[in-house]
């Protein structure tokens, strides 16, 4: 007869109806020695910058998150950071000379010193496969600077306080900050 249902479909309604009545016959308990673990979270790293690809032999890297740089095996490095997140590397060679090359990172940094124009004494050159603003700093004008800013508004200032020495040492502090990578090299549009 239409209308009614078939003999299968009753006892499967029945067998569905008599599960769902039924309690539960067994319990699973967790004793007290069982623990929960969080979920592992992902902790972001800063990775250093890359290498310096010319590295001459016998030299050391200094790798950082913002910068790597290489310096001859004898010298010495001493890090300083400020509250404002600066951070200034001092390569020295060995005693008793004081520092002769240093590298102040200036993240998120004024970059207006890389802007500067050939009007207020900087050069515009290549330094270091990278764009740089050249500058003689400091009251005596013998500081010799080169300035980088990168697309994050990370200010470097590569220094070699070596004006008043002769074309060795020039060039001996040229070759360790020519090794410069910072950690993002596109450079900031003046």
């Amino acid at each position: 007869m239409p209308g009614f249902p078939t003999r299968p479909a009753v006892v499967l309604l029945a067998a569905l109806l008599c599960l769902a009545a039924c309690a539960p016959t067994a319990t699973v308990s967790v004793g007290p020695t069982a623990t929960t673990r969080p979920a592992p979270t992902a902790t972001p790293s800063v990775a250093p910058a890359p290498t310096p690809t010319n590295v001459p032999a016998g030299w050391k890297v200094l790798d950082t998150p913002h910068l790597s740089l290489a310096y001859p095996s004898v010298w010495t490095t001493q890090t300083t950071a400020d509250n404002a997140g600066n951070v200034r590397y001092f390569l020295s060679p060995p005693a008793p000379q004081p520092t002769r090359v240093t590298v102040l990172v200036q993240p998120q940094g004024d970059v207006s010193p890389y802007c500067l124009s050939a009007t207020s004494g900087a050069q515009h050159t290549t330094f270091a496969g990278l764009p740089m603003t050249f500058l003689l700093m400091d009251n005596n004008n013998t500081l010799r600077s080169w300035l980088f800013a990168n697309r994050q508004r990370t200010l470097y200032s590569l220094q070699a306080d070596d004006v008043q020495a002769d074309a060795t040492t020039q060039a001996e502090d040229e070759a360790i900050l020519a090794t410069f990578r910072p950690d993002n090299a596109t450079p900031w549009s003046c």
